[in-house]
């Protein structure tokens, strides 16, 4: 957590989550590219189903990827591949496990997919080892059905020890679905590898809407300044954490919290008017 606002280098704004016509989505890469330079994206990631799309636009950063989905024992998985390289392809059969080691070995990069939309539990996530985290808000999968938000799913593995990013991403299919999910990265130069480094070392935090504009950490106090917020809330292990609201008719830009190691770990959520959410990585505290 604490990296991401101490580092050296700029915030960039990408979705890591976009399908296109070369699988089932609505809307050709060139028109994705362009829809999503016009509102201020610094890079975004294709992934279309089992199928790399390679896109290029020199004003945007473009990370290939694919999106892939696997069956064990009755639980059903998606899995967002990033940093695809050329001629990669997953055989069928494989499990969601065999299907990470398989990308790490490759020098790419996995996310969990939307677990809240798949229907996934604790059980079926706890065992899974060596993906970057999991998808905390999916907003296609909001826009569809109302299962977009899988913060529940990223506590539940955070209080029995995994180590996992919480990313917002559109998911979009169509047009409507598109700019509602996004991560703010800190990155050291405007290109791929710098943004997947980033990501790969959480150096980002993840929204819908608000600003996370710093997060600092004296002794045992933890502070958090961001945009206007109604409510900024410090979420622990089991019971632990605090939510902080603003006086009726004001709004909050900064609240502080006291840290303990029972707490297990703490993440930050930055909530506005709207309902809009801010997530920031888990600070861990044992």
């Amino acid at each position: 957590m604490l990296e991401a606002f101490s580092a050296p280098g700029s915030w960039l704004k990408g979705n890591l989550h976009t399908h296109t016509t070369n699988s089932d989505g609505r809307v050709t890469p060139q028109e994705r590219l362009a829809g999503y330079c016009s509102h201020g994206y610094d890079f975004i990631a294709f992934t279309d189903h089992s199928v790399v799309t390679r896109e290029i636009r020199e004003d945007t950063i473009v990370i290939p990827g694919a999106e892939y989905d696997f069956s064990a024992q009755g639980a059903f998985y998606h899995l967002v591949m990033l940093n695809a390289p050329p001629g990669f392809y997953l055989f069928d059969g494989m499990s969601v496990q065999e299907a990470i080691d398989e990308i790490a070995a490759m020098g790419a990069y996995s996310v969990l997919a939307h677990p809240y939309w798949c229907g996934l539990t604790l059980p079926d996530l706890r065992d899974i080892r060596g993906s970057l985290g999991i998808e905390v808000y999916n907003h296609n999968c909001q826009w569809a059905i109302a299962k977009g938000l899988s913060s529940v799913h990223w506590d539940d593995l955070l209080a029995v020890g995994w180590r996992g990013f919480g990313f917002a991403v559109d998911d979009c299919h169509f047009l409507a679905d598109a700019y509602g999910g996004w991560i703010m990265v800190k990155a050291q130069a405007r290109d791929a590898e710098s943004v997947l480094d980033a990501i790969k070392a959480g150096r980002f935090y993840a929204s819908s809407g608000p600003e996370i504009r710093n997060v600092e950490r004296h002794d045992n106090r933890l502070r958090v300044e961001c945009s206007d917020a109604a409510v900024i809330s410090f979420v622990c292990r089991k019971t632990f954490g605090q939510c902080i609201y603003a006086a009726e008719g004001e709004t909050l830009n900064a609240a502080e919290f006291t840290l303990d190691r029972q707490q297990g770990y703490v993440r930050i959520e930055v909530v506005d008017s709207q309902g809009k959410t801010a997530w920031s990585n888990p600070l861990y505290l044992t």
